[in-house]
């Protein structure tokens, strides 16, 4: 039995997250054209109660087209009996002139029905016109490509009417932020760096970093995303020195809701000498698996957390600590602090777009934190210097 449990789970496909509650609060928000586009759960929904209201009203005209074409189609048939001699009966020229008098009373009124209502009729073809001139219905009949070329077009028609001599490379970064829309994005982002000395190598810091995120796919209802879990560090190393950089590398991750697990025996840590102006060695991570992939592929539908900790020796000639994001950051947050008294900590955050009262940048002894309460974009962070006083 187990052995063809195992066999019915190979064909199986991967659960589909389940569609999440529908947050729009009219059908001039909701982004879909219709029901069958919609992915999200339908138990409230504004669009399904529009398109009852339009059956509704549609089935009433149909009701009353049915009953005139009915009725013309009787009067056409008494019409044609009346005068075949072969159906004549006792009083049936009168029997005749009443029904055909019935079938064209029938035709005459479901007509006047439609058109005695002439005023409602202008009224709703008035708030049609209106609706589809101030809706954006238009736009959702379009597909993605169509889309994106109209959004492109319109960029440039923007810009380019009142700079004619706007590079095109400025009009690039605007598309670039809106392709930004449909990756991921950290709904937190924590970021922890303990210093002291090395007791094992004297000219070295010891950091302790602490990682901590919420990666959430804003595409989760229609489909997955992909993650890579990666991080660059660039170390200096001084005469010939090359002791163990990294050390204690732990990752925990945890995808749609579900317990974190430890996910360290898929990766490894690849040291490589480079050239540069000030560092020489470069330490990555990589899949064992895939020894060429960026860092351990993920795939998830709705969200995933991760926890990653580890220990690095930097040469105490290196005071500066860079962090840079990989994706935009709704919230993020770096404590940095020293266990030696004798340094002091400089910080700055850096940010496209940001503004000063979105940043808080708080000093205590010996540490520093620094957080920011709007967007960071993808390569925005922080910066953090650690001098002797």
């Amino acid at each position: 039995m187990e052995i063809i449990e195992r066999i019915k789970g190979m064909f199986k496909g991967k659960p589909r997250s389940k569609s999440r509650h529908c947050d729009y609060n009219s059908v001039e928000e909701c982004p879909y054209n219709s029901l069958k586009e919609c992915k999200f759960d339908k138990s409230v929904c504004h669009l399904k109660e529009h398109e009852k209201g339009q059956r509704k009203s549609n089935k009433s005209t149909m009701i009353v087209l049915v009953v005139a074409l009915f009725g013309l189609i009787a009067y056409i048939l008494i019409a044609i009996v009346s005068r075949n001699d072969d159906f004549s009966f006792a009083y049936s020229e009168y029997v005749y002139a009443i029904g055909g008098g019935i079938a064209l009373s029938v035709v005459t009124g479901a007509i006047l029905a439609l058109v005695i209502d002439l005023p409602m009729r202008l009224k709703d073809y008035e708030q049609s016109f209106v609706n589809a001139l101030s809706s954006n219905n238009y736009l959702k009949s379009l597909d993605e490509t169509r889309l994106t070329n109209l959004r492109n077009q319109i960029t440039e028609q923007l810009h380019k009417t009142k700079a004619p001599s706007m590079p095109k490379g400025l009009i690039k970064i605007d598309q670039r932020i809106c392709e930004l829309l449909r990756l991921p994005y950290y709904s937190r982002y924590s970021h922890t760096v303990v210093c002291s000395r090395s007791n094992e190598h004297p000219e070295y810091i010891e950091k302790e970093h602490t990682i901590e995120y919420r990666l959430v796919n804003p595409y989760s209802v229609n489909h997955q995303a992909v993650e890579f879990i990666k991080f660059t560090n660039l170390v200096l190393l001084k005469n010939g020195d090359s002791p163990n950089s990294i050390s204690g590398l732990k990752i925990r991750c945890g995808i749609d809701g579900k317990e974190k697990e430890d996910i360290s025996n898929r990766f490894d840590l690849k040291s490589e000498p480079i050239e540069d102006d000030f560092y020489n060695n470069r330490i990555t991570l990589s899949d064992k698996d895939n020894p060429d992939s960026n860092g351990i592929r993920i795939e998830f539908d709705d969200n995933i957390e991760v926890d990653m900790k580890y220990k690095i020796l930097v040469h105490e000639s290196d005071p500066c600590f860079t962090k840079r994001l990989q994706h935009p950051a709704k919230n993020f947050r770096l404590f940095y602090t020293c266990v030696q008294s004798d340094h002091k900590l400089y910080g700055q955050i850096f940010g496209t777009e940001l503004k000063q009262s979105d940043v808080s940048i708080k000093y205590t002894n010996n540490s520093i934190c620094l957080e920011t309460y709007d967007w960071l974009l993808p390569d925005n962070g922080a910066m953090v210097v650690m001098l002797k006083n």
